[in-house]
């Protein structure tokens, strides 16, 4: 049974349990008191008929005896009279008479005489219990047909209790299971009713509630367990410090994001022949694996860098590592600076980095957009992406000063809804050359208007005045 349809076969309309056991139990009483009436008047009358025949033969029979054993009629009986149907007055009373036997108790009727003059009064006995034999029978069908009753309502009432104490049962079952860890159990109450269905509802949605609630728990553990080992990573992965020649500069800024990040970075190297490097990446990949992809292109890039290599062959390098490496549909992308101070010339090299650099030519005092071509790190597994490969040759005079940005920063949006852009991007190139990556980032965070939602790298080159 799905949680869904189980709540809605219980929250179908009816009367309450209350109201449901109160009326179930009042017809039943009902039906059995009627029946139990009727029977009862069947009874009655049929006695009725049964203890008059036997009145009359114990009468004829107590008449019969009395006049066989030659009894006395009594001179007088405590008289209760009235009259018979026929009009005659009929004296009725209990006596003591004597008969052969002796003393006999009896019930005495008597006719007193009547036309013509002289004649005797007619005399009849009867048994003096035989009014209480009577009784005796009433109260014993009386008392039957009570007991029917009674019993019968008791057993109704029993049937109707485990009726609706099964559902409560299954419930108690249920909850038992899921504390058990049963979590896929379900609260049964398809046959439950009334406040026990509304119950049994509920029940199945705070065990569904506590089950997400848990799934939500338990991915926000993960999620915060995932954040904190990339920050721990990304911490164990600072850009190298690196001394800037006499009359150079170079500066490294990562923004980290509120939640597990995307993996941006930034790096700073210098080769044994003095040449400077920076390096600004974004892998196509968040959380986890797009920091394991992160720490892999920073590692062949550096370790090709380090080893002597211009930017396009360090990149050529990295890539057909990565392309080995990295299954289908993983890739970086990267912008590669690198500056000889002695010379003051200056390679840039893009695979597939959509954030143009930023450069100042303090000759002319305007701010330019360097956009070389190139396909992402690890999607080609050599000959196309060498052949798209482009590499800028510049060269850098007093004053110049170049900017990375990985490409989070272009799409940052402020909470209005407004888009950085490469405008923006422009003039945190400015801050940053101006007056430091500090003050670049308190303006970037006073846009943003809370966390960034992906993590933001730079990188800064200067060449001073």
């Amino acid at each position: 049974m799905s949680r869904d349809s189980g709540e809605g076969a219980r929250r179908r309309p009816g009367m309450g349990l209350a109201a449901r056991f109160t009326l179930g139990l009042g017809l039943v009483a009902v039906a059995v008191a009627g029946a139990a009436t009727f029977l009862l008047l069947q009874g009655m009358n049929g006695l009725q008929s049964d203890l008059v025949e036997e009145a009359h033969r114990s009468m004829a029979d107590e008449t019969a005896w009395m006049d066989a054993n030659g009894v006395t009629a009594p001179s007088g009986i405590g008289v209760l009279e009235s009259v018979g149907p026929r009009g005659n007055r009929v004296q009725a009373g209990n006596a003591t008479v004597e008969t052969a036997q002796g003393l006999v108790p009896t019930r005495v009727f008597r006719v007193p005489a009547a036309a013509p003059a002289g004649s005797q009064p007619t005399t009849l006995y009867a048994p003096q219990d035989l009014g209480r034999k009577a009784s005796q029978r009433v109260l014993l069908l009386v008392v039957l047909v009570t007991a029917g009753l009674a019993l019968i309502t008791v057993v109704v009432g029993a049937w109707m209790a485990r009726r609706i104490a099964a559902p409560l049962n299954d419930m108690v079952e249920d909850v038992l299971a899921i504390s058990r860890g049963r979590l896929d159990r379900s609260i049964r109450g398809d046959d439950a009713v009334g406040e026990v269905g509304r119950l049994a509802t509920a029940m199945d949605r705070l065990v569904a509630d506590l089950l997400e609630g848990q799934e939500t728990e338990r991915a926000l553990v993960a999620s915060q367990a995932e954040a904190e080992s990339l920050r721990v990573l990304r911490r164990n992965l600072r850009p190298m410090k690196v001394a800037a020649p006499a009359g150079w500069s170079l500066a490294t800024r990562l923004v980290e994001a509120g939640g597990a990040g995307s993996g941006d970075f930034s790096d700073a190297l210098r080769d044994e022949k003095g040449r400077l490097t920076l390096v600004v990446g974004a892998p196509a990949a968040e959380g986890m694996p797009g920091a394991l992809l992160m720490a892999m292109t920073r590692a062949y890039l550096r370790g090709a860098v380090l080893a002597g290599a211009e930017p396009a062959a360090a990149c050529d390098t990295a890539n057909t590592a990565l392309n080995r490496d990295l299954s289908r549909g993983l890739y970086c992308a990267a912008m590669v600076l690198q500056a000889d101070p002695a010379s003051g010339r200056a390679q840039l090299v893009s695979t597939g980095h959509q954030t143009p650099a930023i450069r100042f030519d303090a000759a002319a005092g305007q701010w330019k957009k360097l956009q070389p071509n190139g396909i992402a790190l690890g999607f080609d597994e050599g000959p196309v992406f060498r052949k798209a490969l482009e590499t800028l040759h510049l060269e850098m005079l007093p004053g110049d000063a170049l900017f990375l940005a990985s490409p989070a920063v272009a799409r940052a949006v402020s909470r209005s809804g407004k888009e950085l852009g490469e405008g923006g991007l422009a003039q945190l190139a400015k801050i940053a050359a101006e007056s430091g990556f500090d003050a670049m980032e308190t303006k970037l965070r006073a846009f943003l208007g809370e966390a960034p939602p992906a993590d933001m790298a730079f990188a800064l080159l200067q060449r001073s005045a």
